[in-house]
């Protein structure tokens, strides 16, 4: 199995798009089959978060780094909001439902492990730092509000 995760791996890695390409489905392609769970996502302030941002920060690409789901603060930002991606990585080479049923190999190819609060954490405060109007914050008190 080993060698199917590395073999699987190097092929996603070798299939990386191009410069100026995404590889971020959007929350309608999670939502697909994880219908509940976007759909619980819609009614927080996650999904609001680059609507709450005055039109100068929303230009800004430091502000959508926490705002808005993408490669920020070095590509873009494109999905309003912090979608699914923001937290799980982007989708495009681990979101096909044989591979999500393959936990390992969906995280051999980008879907990240969040399985301790250390990982959660870390995730967490990139954005929920001391800087931010949110504080302080503690990510195992939010955890438990957003958990899926």
């Amino acid at each position: 199995m080993r060698g199917f995760l590395v073999i699987a791996a190097v092929a996603a890695a070798l299939s990386r798009p191009a410069a100026g390409e995404t590889r971020f489905t959007g929350v309608d392609a999670c939502a697909s089959c994880h219908a509940e769970i976007a759909a619980g996502w819609r009614k927080t302030a996650h999904s609001r978060a680059l609507a709450a941002l005055t039109a100068r920060e929303a230009a800004s690409p430091r502000c959508r780094a926490c705002h808005a789901t993408g490669d920020a603060p070095l590509g873009r930002s494109d999905l309003p909001g912090v979608q699914c991606e923001a937290c799980h990585g982007p989708g495009a080479d681990y979101a096909a439902d044989d591979l999500m049923r393959d936990r390992p190999l969906a995280r051999a190819l980008g879907l990240r492990d969040l399985s301790t609060p250390a990982r959660r954490a870390a995730l967490c405060m990139r954005c929920h730092r001391a800087v931010t109007r949110i504080a302080p914050f503690d990510p195992e008190a939010a955890w438990k509000q957003i958990a899926h």
